[in-house]
Parts: C-alpha cells; sequence; structure tokens
C-alpha cells in the first residue's frame, strides 16, 4: 500500500512475503509489532465497550437494536477508537515498517523522533481516511455480526454452540467490507509513510507528495490507476477474517462466562 511505483508488475502477497524475507529477513515481517499489539488491546476494549453502552442507551424494551442503530453504534465506536488510539498507533506502525532508520527502534524513541522533527500534530496524520475506515468498518462488523448472530440462532437452538456462532459471525463481519474501505486504508497509509518536517526546519525529509487525503486519493488514481485504491485487500482478508473470527469468538465467550458475576 506505501508503494508509489508506477508500471511495474504488481506483486501479490506472497511475492511480496517472500521479497520481505530475502531482502530484510525474516524477522522484517513482525515490524512494528509493539505499537500493533498495544493498539488493538486498547481499541478493541474501547469499542465493545463504546458499543455496550450506546447500546445500553438506546436499546428497545427487549434490549435489543434496530439494524440501523447498530450500524450508527457501530460507527460511534469507530469515531472514538480513532481518535484516542487508532490514528496515532497506527501512524507510529507504519513508520516502523516502512522506514529502515527506525525499523528497530524502541516505540517511545520512534514517537519521539516523529514529534521533534514534524510536529505533535503529526501522530494524528491521516486521521480523515482512518476516520473513514474504522467508521465504515465497525458499523458493518456490528450490524454484520449481530444479523448473522440472529440467523444462526433461530436455524440452531443448541446454546452449546453459541461460541461457534461468535466465530463463524465474527470472522464473516471480518472480511465481508475489505473491498470496500481499502481505498480509505491505501490512503491513511501513504499519508502516514510521508515525512513533512516540522516548520522549525529540524530533519531533512522528502519533499511533500500529497497536500491532503484527497490530494492523496486523486494522484493515486490518476499515476497508478484505480486499482491501486485497492492494494493490499488479499493481505487485509488474510488478517481480518481470522482476527475478527477470534475477536467476537473470544468475546462472545467471556461475556456467557461473566455474566452470571454481573448481572446488570
Amino acid at each position: 500500500q506505501a508503494s508509489e511505483q508506477v508500471g511495474k508488475q504488481r506483486k501479490g502477497i506472497f511475492a511480496t512475503g517472500m521479497s520481505i524475507v530475502r531482502y530484510e529477513g525474516v524477522l522484517a515481517l513482525w515490524k512494528g509489532w509493539t505499537p500493533l499489539v498495544v493498539g488493538v488491546m486498547i481499541k478493541k476494549a474501547i469499542r465493545f465497550s463504546t458499543f455496550a453502552k450506546f447500546k445500553a442507551t438506546f436499546c428497545d424494551n427487549h434490549g435489543k437494536l434496530t439494524k440501523p442503530m447498530t450500524f450508527l453504534g457501530g460507527m460511534f465506536a469507530g469515531v472514538i477508537e480513532t481518535v484516542t488510539v487508532v490514528t496515532p498507533s497506527e501512524m507510529v506502525k507504519i513508520r516502523m515498517q516502512t522506514k529502515k532508520d527506525v525499523s528497530a527502534t524502541p516505540v517511545y524513541k520512534v514517537i519521539y523522533k516523529i514529534i521533534r522533527e514534524e510536529g505533535m500534530g503529526a501522530l494524528y496524520k491521516g486521521m480523515a481516511p482512518t476516520l473513514i475506515r474504522q467508521t465504515t468498518n465497525q458499523g458493518c462488523r456490528f450490524l454484520t455480526y449481530g444479523t448473522l448472530m440472529e440467523e444462526l440462532r433461530e436455524r440452531d437452538c443448541d446454546l452449546k454452540k453459541r461460541h461457534w456462532h461468535s466465530f463463524v459471525a465474527g470472522g464473516f463481519a471480518g472480511g465481508i467490507n475489505v473491498y470496500v474501505n481499502t481505498p480509505a486504508d491505501v490512503v491513511k497509509t501513504r499519508m502516514q509513510n510521508q515525512i513533512e518536517v516540522a516548520g522549525r526546519g529540524v530533519g531533512s525529509g522528502r519533499p511533500v507528495t500529497y497536500s491532503s487525503s484527497l490530494d492523496c486519493l486523486r494522484k493515486t488514481a490518476r499515476s497508478e490507476g484505480i486499482g491501486a485504491l485497492w492494494k493490499g485487500s488479499t493481505a487485509r482478508v488474510v488478517r481480518l477474517v481470522p482476527g475478527q473470527a477470534i475477536t467476537f469468538g473470544a468475546f462472545g465467550f467471556f461475556e456467557s462466562v461473566l455474566a452470571p458475576f454481573f448481572p446488570s
């Protein structure tokens, strides 16, 4: 997604992986894992707690949300997680994955380097496309998950399979909207990957390629073709389907385990 090369044959997910291993070593596949893990833990907690609060506030007398309200609740959770943790953690992760000078640097030093050279606001670079990605992600996910859970439970009344329901519904919810919001993910990655030297003139970053998210969208489509906006779609599917299956499956499991201890 960060590559801006034009006129070269596009690599698939496996060819890209092999190229990374060949030139940077196997461990390069785990670049940026620290901000990713920390960010994921915090954003999942924020996401599910925010949605639960939204549901408790706007549910009907039976404790359920309508489908439009479920989508809106997911979008609301996406907004909160984007502002609080997703944008800065993604910024640090992208830099560690794409910049060789900081790839092996501790996370706190990468954060300090970004702030020192580009200013505090640089941690929120690419926030607009990140917001679009996260709101559409969570709106679709919670709506898809809730709809599939209702369908599965209607077809199979055996409560012992409830955790299996959560796992399957979560997997579908994770992959259902990848091809819808990948363009926002590509724009986000490119905006966060470009170095813009702060007004104090510290450092010597390359010239700014994109003046805004919209400018990035236009230039990418114009110079590389409209298909470039879907770079990395396969990799996102491979990551998100099992990732969300585990997330929703674990959530469903612990929700049922802890429910007796928290009746309210």
